[in-house]
């Protein structure tokens, strides 16, 4: 079923004219969210003079008007619909878009959103409360969790994302996002990677193989194959005036709460331990370990902390 079919069937010329006023109306696009204005343009190019439907109108007094004519003329968005209207029109776009997709072999939930211009293959799962936007597109036997949102965006075959958001981004095959992880747009995601909960990347590419389990920031940033960032890693990409990227080889391994200092470069098979602020390159085979020495005095925590 094609996009204007579903508006075709939902339409019901009434007797009469369109309400007065002057210009021509078109109440379509608010109330059929799954549409952008190129589909609502194409369906007006398809039907000529006025009528009416549920939610709207579409009034022409002055004849056909070029595709042209209508973008210039502002001719959406200057009616007004009832919003009682709304949810139908919401529900049976959801219930429209599951049924495409589950004739090509994916199965989209009840309560799951897709758009219709996302691609959802074969043996795909978009789960109920999980929202697919935009032209996103799904690979087979891949899995969208409750909770997820995927705009814009590619996610490969076998990839499960569970409750995280993902907006402008590629992810690669047999990869694990989330829960609670935030890719934001530019972000590109090899295949067989692990991406934990509370994980944001931002404008950053991550290798074949890395590991980002838990609570990280990987901003602008270029990530080699086989990396494993630790809980707690902040790539301080910027410096209060510009953005600066940061590098990062092969087989490295980034130890809990470390801190990069962007600009930044780290070769193949460096080793930095837990706790360290980087701000200067180091070469391959580098080990690295930056933590002051504890200074302890014993007994003197009392005079700071004494519960009574």
């Amino acid at each position: 079923m094609t996009v204007s079919d579903c508006i075709r069937e939902r339409l019901q010329p009434e007797e009469g004219p369109p309400p007065d006023g002057s210009g021509d109306y078109v109440v379509l696009y608010p109330v059929y969210p799954f549409l952008d204005r190129e589909e609502v343009f194409s369906y007006l190019d398809e039907r000529e003079g006025s009528y009416r439907f549920p939610g709207g109108y579409v009034r022409r007094e002055r004849g056909e008007l070029s595709l042209s004519e209508r973008k210039s003329s502002g001719a959406l968005g200057r009616g007004l619909f009832s919003l009682s209207d709304y949810p139908y029109f919401l529900e049976r776009a959801k219930k429209l878009s599951a049924e495409r997709h589950l004739q090509n072999g994916a199965l989209v939930e009840e309560g799951a959103e897709v758009s219709f211009a996302a691609k959802i293959e074969k043996g795909a799962r978009v789960k109920c409360g999980a929202r697919v936007l935009g032209r996103s597109r799904i690979g087979e036997n891949a899995e969208i969790g409750s909770g997820s949102v995927i705009e814009n965006s590619v996610i490969g075959a076998g990839t499960v994302v569970s409750a995280s958001v993902i907006f402008d981004s590629e992810v690669g095959k047999n990869c694990s996002v989330g829960p609670f992880a935030y890719l934001r747009a530019g972000s590109r995601i090899a295949d067989g990677v692990r991406i934990g909960d509370f994980v944001e990347i931002k404008n950053s590419t991550i290798g074949r193989g890395g590991k980002a389990a838990h609570l990280a920031y990987i901003g602008d940033a270029t990530i080699g194959e086989r990396v494993n960032i630790g809980c707690g890693v902040v790539f301080a990409n910027y410096d209060g005036r510009k953005k600066s990227r940061t590098e990062v080889g092969d087989n490295c391994f980034i130890g809990s709460n470390c801190n990069l200092i962007a600009p930044l470069s780290l070769g193949n098979s460096v080793f930095l331990a837990a706790g360290t602020t980087l701000a200067q390159d180091l070469d391959s085979d580098d080990f690295c370990i930056g933590r002051a020495r504890p200074i302890v005095k014993p007994g003197r925590g009392k005079q700071y902390y004494d519960p009574q």
